[in-house]
C-alpha cells in the first residue's frame, strides 16, 4: 500500500501526533509522510495492510528509537535477573 493510498484511507494527518504531514518531494524531511508499521515485522505487521498508517518521518523514527531503547533496557534487566538468580555479583 502506497503513501497516497494510505492518505486516501486515513487522511493527511500523522497517526501519532495528529498534525498535518508534508506530501511534497523531497520526502526525506522530518515532516514528510512515511508509512508506519504499527506492529513489528516479527508479528506480521509489515505484511498486513491493516497495520499500516501514515506518520511524520520524525514521529516514525523517534517511536522506533524509543522502542529500541526500551528493548535494550529490558534485555539488560533480564541479564541482571539471570545473574542474580545464579548468585553472581551485579555489574
Amino acid at each position: 500500500m502506497s503513501v497516497q493510498a494510505l492518505r486516501s484511507s486515513f487522511g493527511g494527518n500523522c497517526h501519532w501526533c495528529g498534525l498535518p504531514m508534508d506530501f511534497e518531494p523531497p520526502r526525506d524531511r522530518p515532516e514528510s509522510a512515511t508509512i508506519e508499521h504499527l506492529n513489528d515485522s516479527t508479528l506480521g505487521g509489515v505484511r498486513k495492510q491493516k497495520h499500516r498508517r501514515l506518520a511524520h518521518a520524525i514521529c516514525n523514527q523517534t517511536r522506533n528509537e524509543f522502542k529500541l531503547q526500551a528493548e535494550r533496557r529490558f534485555e539488560a534487566w533480564i541479564a541482571e535477573r539471570v545473574r542474580a538468580a545464579r548468585g553472581e555479583v551485579p555489574t
